[in-house]
């Protein structure tokens, strides 16, 4: 945790907290730990997969690896004033997307993912008119994504 909020601090123009929660501001919200291991042990079960057994332990080995990662978000998320279970969810989308077998007991990428997901979602600075047609490429992938399940 102190590395990300150290290049928070780094980035000129960064004013942190934000506070600004477009969901109505779940200050007092608790990180639901049961459900982030949960999402942990999904990632890990997704990363470890074989044609063969794999013994749960070393599942759980990479799933308590990957919930120590992400569980020192919170202290972030929290300090904007923001649902710090927007972790939970971030680990739901990348054990649903990117958590492949290729990974192993790998912790690096999920590491990496999981920061850009949290800082896309709870961003630690202002964003400048210049970053405005990423943000539409954003918004264009999510849109696409939805229409995967939306009528």
């Amino acid at each position: 945790m102190a590395e990300f909020q150290a290049s928070s601090t780094a980035v000129q123009g960064c004013a942190t907290p934000l506070n600004a929660d477009p969901l109505g501001g779940r200050t007092n919200v608790k990180l639901d730990r049961e459900a982030l291991r949960a999402a942990c042990f999904a990632a890990a079960r997704n990363t470890m997969w074989e044609r063969r057994p794999v013994d749960v332990s070393s599942i759980e080995d990479v799933a308590n690896r990957f919930f120590s990662i992400a569980e020192n978000h919170e202290e972030f998320v929290a300090g904007q004033e923001r649902d710090p279970n927007l972790i939970v969810r971030a680990v739901q989308y990348l054990a649903h997307t990117h958590a492949i077998p290729p990974m192993r007991s790998d912790t690096s990428w999920f590491q990496d993912m999981l920061a850009v997901l949290v800082e896309l979602a709870c961003p630690n600075c202002g964003a400048t008119p210049d970053l405005e047609t990423f943000f539409r490429d954003i918004e264009e992938g999510i849109a696409v994504s939805r229409s995967d399940y939306e009528q």
